[in-house]
């Protein structure tokens, strides 16, 4: 028996308390009774939902009969819970505030004639998805109709006139539910379920279509209550934000950085939910590979983090967090680069910003690295000698102030047509505005002076300009 909202993705068993079947209920403020004959001697599971997760909260085994108790002494926060035995018998529960003594009986031969006591959102829940399973089997006989290539073409207009009304019905019924349930768990849990209506169900031009994106981007929370605590504890609530960043914003660093900002500030009415999507935006962009995600810690550290008292966050995490972001806070991806003024080879004096290039990929490294000592041929022969009649220029910076390893290491790598810099008397303060605590550290510039990528391998650079190139150079 599968009686639940959306598909279950992985099912982690973290127990804290094995359930005993005889608690005694004045010792505890949460009691689940059940009594499901058909599952007698197996093992009962109260799972939870969180972060795109399930997890086990407490388990019991259940008697000859199919009867057993969880308690667990210290409640459970209202949320979406499901009772699992097996991969096929998972049901949902919704609990709300006072919901903590549940008395279910399970029929496994006719779900309709099972019944719960003690939480109202959950018989409302299973009643609704009862009546949406009986509409969704209605509609698979009509399908099955359709499959049949011998039906005239007045019988297949009309199956699929049927299927349309049906499909009607059932979003009516599914308005009017939310509607006379908006006061309560189970209607706030479900219109968190729907999305947004778009203007157009059917774009016929790019116009519409783009309309449609950008009244999506608006509106996308427009069915959550994003200050809802109970909504972090559902099976949609974490895939909700995901798609909303990944797929309805514009992928572009700092449009991502904001709109990760807006959502946490829409939590702000509610400390739990602050928490929770700040913390989940923030560790999220920090574990992240992808360039440009550092962005979005940056600008949460920004907003929320920084000269800010938060309580859960204590001084050696913003310590760590406030010694990460000064590595990047002047050289995020979008950022307009520091111009650095610098000696060349040669003894001339130059200013990177004032270079003509469709592209300028500045280069940070030490001829004593021994990555460095591998990765300049390489970066020379294969790719420098690739785009270098497509706009690309490259400057190298030399970290070391030994002029004649300096100039051995052009010689021999055979990067004399590179802009070989150094800064020798540290004047322009390169460290405050460029990230090299790891070298060779490498940032590449459109022609406006625009970071557009850093410290990324060759393989990844040439996918990088051939996108850009290949794209008319637009930026």
């Amino acid at each position: 028996m599968k009686y639940n909202i959306l598909i279950l993705i992985s099912l982690l068993f973290v127990f804290k308390a094995e359930a005993q079947n005889n608690t005694d209920k004045d010792e505890a403020s949460f009691h689940l009774d059940a009594d499901i004959p058909s599952q007698k001697n197996n093992m009962l599971y109260l799972g939870y939902y969180w972060k795109g997760t399930t997890y086990a909260r407490d388990s019991v085994q259940l008697s000859g009969e199919g009867k057993a108790r969880i308690s667990i002494p210290e409640g459970l926060t209202p949320g979406q819970y499901f009772i699992f035995i097996k991969p096929d018998f998972r049901i949902d529960l919704l609990l709300d505030k006072g919901e903590d003594d549940i008395h279910l009986y399970i029929n496994e031969e006719d779900f309709a004639k099972s019944t719960i006591t003690g939480s109202h959102s959950t018989k409302l829940l299973w009643a609704y998805l009862d009546n949406i399973q009986k509409r969704d089997t209605e509609r698979r006989k009509l399908e099955k109709q359709l499959e049949d290539s011998s039906i005239t073409t007045q019988k297949r207009k009309n199956l699929g006139e049927e299927i349309q009304k049906l499909d009607e019905n059932t979003q009516a019924y599914i308005q009017k539910t939310i509607e006379d349930n908006k006061d309560n768990w189970f209607g706030v849990f479900l219109k968190g379920m729907e999305s947004v209506t778009l203007p157009y169900k059917q774009p016929k031009d790019g116009k519409e279509f783009q309309e449609n994106r950008e009244y999506g981007k608006r509106h996308f929370f427009d069915n959550i209550d994003l200050s809802d605590p109970r909504l972090w504890s559902t099976n949609y609530m974490n895939s909700y934000i995901d798609t909303y960043l990944q797929h309805w914003v514009d992928q572009v660093p700092d449009s991502v950085a904001s709109a990760a900002s807006r959502l946490v500030a829409k939590t702000k009415g509610n400390e739990f939910c602050f928490k929770e999507m700040l913390s989940k935006l923030t560790n999220e962009s920090l574990k992240s590979l992808r360039m440009g995600d550092e962005n979005i810690w940056a600008r949460l550290a920004e907003d929320y983090i920084f000269d800010k008292d938060i309580a859960w966050i204590d001084s050696t995490q913003n310590s760590e967090l406030r010694r990460q972001y000064e590595l990047i806070k002047n050289n995020r991806i979008g950022m307009k680069a520091h111009n650095l003024t610098l000696q060349t080879l040669k003894g001339y004096t130059i200013n990177t910003n004032d270079i003509d290039a469709e592209y300028l990929l500045l280069y940070f490294y030490s001829p004593s690295c021994g990555h460095c000592q591998t990765a300049t041929p390489e970066l020379h022969d294969k790719l420098y000698a690739k785009y270098k009649d497509r706009g690309l220029k490259v400057v190298t910076i030399n970290l070391s102030n030994e002029k004649q390893e300096w100039e051995r290491f052009v010689k021999s790598k055979n990067i004399g047509d590179w802009i070989n810099c150094a800064d020798p008397e540290y004047k322009s303060q390169y460290w405050m505005y460029y990230d090299t605590s790891g070298i060779p550290a490498i940032f590449v510039l459109n022609k406006n002076k625009t970071i557009i990528a850093k410290k990324v391998d060759e393989q990844n650079l040439e996918k990088l300009f051939d996108y850009y190139i290949n794209n008319n150079g637009i930026n």
